[in-house]
Parts: structure tokens; sequence; C-alpha cells
């Protein structure tokens, strides 16, 4: 018994007459009766009362009836789930992310994403770079927001966003009032940072900055969230190095401060993935950072 039997049989118990039934089937009427008296055959029951030119439906052809309509449904629905699937409308998504990519790119993609697809469950995991190259290698997630360092083969990846840092220090500083600040007038003072490997990416990328300089700058104090870092700044504990859209944490008591130096180096942030687990879902995903990344690298007014 297929699809096709179970659908004429459940029309035939609507119209309870053969004409009509094999019109809205767009089959003939003998090709109906055939079908019908197959399945009855495969049954071993009798699904329709015939007395002249009534039909109706007999007790086993009334519960049949039921049952019949909801494997239909159920049916149709499994095929539609499978299409969506198939082009990634539904399903789960497991995303990683760097701190800092919630202060611009993330919100962005995310709710861009949400409003093309719906149905597909987000599952966002805040992870520092190497523990989110480790956790798309061994598939725990399937796309992460990182910064381009050290990512490891077969990992591929894309640069979605280059922007400038800043030193953020605070509103009371004998340097706040000047327009730009270059590194060199701020290296002496106390830098608030993240610890250990958390700090690794600001540190690897400042290095030559440094070695110019040939200066290390002080380490005042360690702690992990940026919020915390922003907040002890703006209590006049030290400066830090922060991305520029990290600059939306209006926090009391904090400037932020372009660096001057023209070698100074940009915050890169990637968009890294497995290619041997791509799938329609994660191909929408990539999709919608290549739109975002559009919109956030266009000159403004255009």
């Amino acid at each position: 018994m297929d699809q096709r039997q179970l659908n004429s049989f459940v029309v035939l118990s609507e119209e309870l007459h053969f004409v009509r039934a094999a019109h809205r089937l767009g089959i003939s009427q003998p090709a109906l009766t055939q079908q019908i008296h197959k399945m009855e055959r495969e049954l071993g029951v009798t699904l329709f009362a015939r007395t002249g030119r009534r039909v109706g439906l007999t007790d086993a052809g009334r519960i049949f009836a039921d049952d019949a309509i909801q494997l239909l449904r159920q049916l149709e629905s499994a095929v539609s789930s499978a299409r969506q699937a198939a082009e990634g409308r539904i399903g789960r998504l497991r995303i990683g992310f760097v701190e800092a990519a919630s202060f611009h790119a993330l919100p962005r993609i995310v709710s861009r994403f949400r409003g093309l697809y719906p149905e597909v469950q987000l599952e966002l995991v805040e992870m520092i770079t190497m523990e989110l190259n480790e956790a798309l290698l061994r598939g725990r997630l399937d796309a992460a927001l990182l910064r381009p360092i050290k990512i490891e083969e077969p990992l591929q990846y894309r640069i979605i966003l280059k922007e400038p840092y800043v030193i953020a220090l605070s509103g009371d500083h004998s340097l706040a009032e000047k327009a730009s600040l270059s590194l060199a007038e701020i290296i002496d003072e106390g830098l608030v940072i993240a610890p250990g490997r958390k700090a690794h990416h600001v540190r690897s990328v400042f290095r030559p900055l440094f070695e110019r300089l040939q200066r290390e700058p002080y380490i005042v104090q360690e702690i992990n969230q940026l919020h915390g870092i922003i907040g002890l700044v703006g209590g006049g504990v030290g400066y830090t190095l922060v991305p520029s859209s990290a600059a939306s944490l209006q926090i009391a008591g904090v400037t932020y401060k372009p660096i001057a130096d023209p070698d100074a180096p940009l915050a890169e942030l990637a968009v890294a993935w497995m290619p041997s687990r791509a799938t329609p879902l994660l191909e929408n995903l990539l999709q919608v950072t290549r739109e975002v990344r559009r919109d956030m690298t266009k000159p403004s007014g255009t």
C-alpha cells in the first residue's frame, strides 16, 4: 500500500461517490475502483459498502479513514521537514564566539539569520579563540567568530571585520583631553588586561609595537570579563586596549581614544568552520556573514 492508494481512499471516504472522487484525483472511475479493490484485498477487509449507486463506509472503513488521514498528514509533515532541512531552514546551529564579537558582528549576524530562518535553533557559546579552534575540530561547534590566529587545518576561515584598537582610560586621566594617544604616552601606565590565554591575541598583535618602543607594558591588574576591565579603567585603576566596537560599552568615567601610532594593529574578526561538516544550515549562516560583512564595510552614507 502506498501514498497514492491512501490518498485515493481518503478522497473517496470524503466524497462517497466514485465519479466525484475520481474527478478530484484526476483519474478515471475504473482506475479508482481498481485501487480500492486492491486495498481491500491487501487489508482483508471491506472498506466501503456499495448498495446500488450509494457508497458508504463500513465500520472498518471509518476507523481506517481516521488513521489514514493522520498517516497522510504525518507523511506530508515529514516530507516538508526533509525539504526544509535540505534548504537549511530547520535544525540546530552551534555557534561559538569571542567576547568582542558580541559588540558588533554577532548581534547583526544573529538578528539577520533569525529573520531569514526563524525555525532554526541557534546555540551561542562564548570561548576564547584557542578553545573555539579545538571545539570546531572536535565537532562541538558548527561555526565560530574568532580571532584569526593559529587556525589549524583543515579549518577554513574568512575575515569579516577589521577595526582599529582604541585606548580606554579614565575621564579624569591627565591624558583624557587629548584627541588621540600614542602608545608611548600611555605604556608606562598600568595596563588592565585579561589573564593568560585570553589576552594572547592582544599581546601578539601589539608585540611589534612594543618591540619598536623597546618597552613592555606594566600589567596592573588581570581580570576575565571585558565589562570588569572597563569598569576598573573607569575607576582609575589603569588603561586598556580594546577594539573600537567595544567603545559601545558606555561605562561612566571611561573615555576612548584613537591610537596615533601609524603601525598600530587592527583587530580582525573571522568566521571559521570545518568544510567536511558543511550542511545547508552552515551554508546559510556563511551567506549571512557575507551579507553582514558587506554592510559593516560599506562606506557611511551609501
